[in-house]
């Protein structure tokens, strides 16, 4: 998210600033008097009338609130008026997902581009094999099609979430660092399947020091307690709903299996904790800033240290916050002047930008909601977006919509992430491995599973007998006839030896050298888990 195109110039972006003001009948002096008008010279909101000169000489970059008073007079939306300064807020989710979280964060789901086109798969046939199939046997690329296409299910406003390596309550169901789906509003349903035991599925808590992901245990008098699968979290009781309120039930699981690290559990959650009230929404960017770095574990030292992270990866020191200047923007409740440190919140703090917005007084429910059209952003134009949106009406139901039925939702906003989740540089088709939710017979950790990412340039099998199950590296095999297996190997003389969990118990298979061919290492499992 660079914050300017390199490639382009001071006097490009003026001028496409000028052209996208002029598609809307505009001049600069006109919009900068009616910013005076609306918002008044003094207001951080006012565009001087020399914005181009400035713009030119690179001596001038707009504020937030500049570049509202743009979205608010000109019509377009206020992430298309970021785009064009080179933010693109689609990216943050992404960003919220390369590094590192103590704490269980919510994944801004929102901020998927409403106008984007998506590449797109149709079947190679009307059969839907079962068993592991790689995806490039039964789906081909055809036409890109809109991000709000039918063939999108119609949203359930899941919520997604990714497991911080401090607060791992449901480890080893779920591994710190997976991306998690929540399907919300079902809190009475699931405290009355919780009574007098615990809940069956795994469910999102939120209570004063943040999120876990947990099962529970319903007690008297509207209290529950949190259960901690393996790791001696304390066990803490709630009041529903003053002290704790139930998000959701976990329903799906994005995990990377690149490099699975055990979770930690931190000192402030491994000691008995008395529960506080849930405060109500903050109203200022202060309290909101400071509430949100105590809910991930952060002091402004840590908080700092991982906008070093992000300025290093954007390549960008705006990006980087000192811990002074953290501390200052809690303190003092001065918002940053650029746009910058915005992202810098969002993205180490795990905060919505709807809600530091809000905060802002800058109700995004107020302002315009037309789209910048394309060729004036200056983004350029990939093959799919190119293409026609077409669909072909008199395709029968084959295996993709069988997958598409089995997912839910398909999480749109995740499609920039899948190098960070799987280590792949140029993931192809032939990458992706249908496991048609049989996993559980070839793995524990393969339980449910819908889609297997591997990569296949690593062949060689780990020796993975010393390892604990949520640890061992997971491979596909191609048998002789022409079927293919998941599971955990290793080669003892000439033979493959290959581990699966048929009913749930534990098997080894041994095959010669010539018969089975191992295809390449498991990264990424997307799983259902109810």
């Amino acid at each position: 998210m660079p914050s300017q195109p390199r490639s382009r110039s001071n006097g490009e972006l003026a001028e496409r600033v000028k052209s996208i003001l002029a598609s809307k009948n505009l001049t600069l002096y006109q919009v900068s008097e009616r910013s005076a008008e609306i918002f008044g010279r003094s207001s951080p909101h006012f565009l001087p009338h020399n914005l181009y000169y400035d713009f030119r000489q690179g001596r001038f970059s707009p504020s937030l609130f500049q570049l509202f008073a743009l979205s608010w007079i000109s019509g377009y939306r206020l992430t298309d008026w970021l785009s064009v300064f080179g933010f693109d807020v689609s990216l943050i989710p992404g960003l919220q997902i390369q590094l590192p979280s103590r704490r269980t964060a919510l994944l801004d789901s929102s901020l998927n581009e409403s106008n984007a086109h998506i590449p797109w798969l149709r079947n190679l046939g009307t059969g839907t094999p079962a068993g592991v199939v790689p995806l490039s046997q039964v789906l081909e690329w055809t036409y890109s099609r809109h991000v709000t296409s039918p063939a999108e299910p119609r949203s359930k406003n899941f919520l997604y979430a990714k497991i911080g390596y401090q607060d791992a309550l449901s480890f080893p169901e779920l591994l710190p660092g997976s991306i998690i789906r929540i399907r919300p509003g079902v809190g009475d349903e699931m405290l009355r399947q919780a009574q007098g035991g615990q809940s069956s599925a795994l469910l999102l808590l939120e209570h004063a020091r943040g999120l876990c992901c947990c099962r529970i245990r319903s007690l008297r008098n509207g209290r529950i307690a949190i259960i901690s699968a393996q790791l001696p979290y304390a066990q803490v009781e709630f009041k529903v709903p003053e002290e704790a309120r139930l998000v959701g039930m976990v329903d799906l699981e994005i995990r990377s299996l690149m490099r699975p690290q055990p979770p930690i559990v931190a000192k402030a959650l491994a000691r008995r904790w008395r529960p506080e009230m849930l405060p109500s929404p903050s109203t200022q960017l202060g309290p909101l800033l400071r509430r949100a770095r105590l809910r991930m574990g952060l002091s402004f030292r840590a908080a700092s240290a991982i906008s070093r992270e992000l300025a290093s990866l954007l390549e960008d020191e705006r990006y980087f916050a000192a811990p002074g200047s953290l501390s200052d923007y809690e303190t003092l409740n001065i918002p940053p002047r650029h746009f910058h440190k915005i992202v810098t919140f969002c993205v180490v703090y795990s905060l919505g930008l709807h809600a530091i917005f809000e905060t802002l007084g800058l109700g995004l429910q107020d302002a315009a909601c037309e789209p910048i059209p394309h060729l004036l952003t200056g983004r350029p134009l990939s093959a799919m977006d190119r293409a026609v949106d077409e669909t072909d009406e008199g395709e029968q139901a084959g295996f993709l919509e069988k997958l598409v039925a089995e997912l839910g939702e398909i999480p749109f906003f995740l499609r920039g992430s899948l190098q960070a989740l799987s280590g792949l540089q140029r993931p192809s088709l032939k990458d992706f491995f249908g496991i048609g939710r049989a996993g559980s017979n070839f793995h524990p950790c393969l339980s449910g599973g819908l889609i297997a990412v591997v990569n296949r340039q690593k062949k060689k099998p780990n020796d993975c007998g010393s390892k604990p199950l949520w640890q061992q590296p997971l491979y596909v095999i191609l048998k002789r006839d022409g079927t293919y297996l998941c599971g955990c190997c290793s080669r003892e003389n000439n033979s493959l030896i290959v581990h699966t969990y048929p009913g749930g118990v534990h098997r080894r298979d041994q095959f010669r050298n010539r018969d089975a061919e191992v295809i390449g290492k498991i990264v990424a499992v997307v799983r259902k888990l109810n």
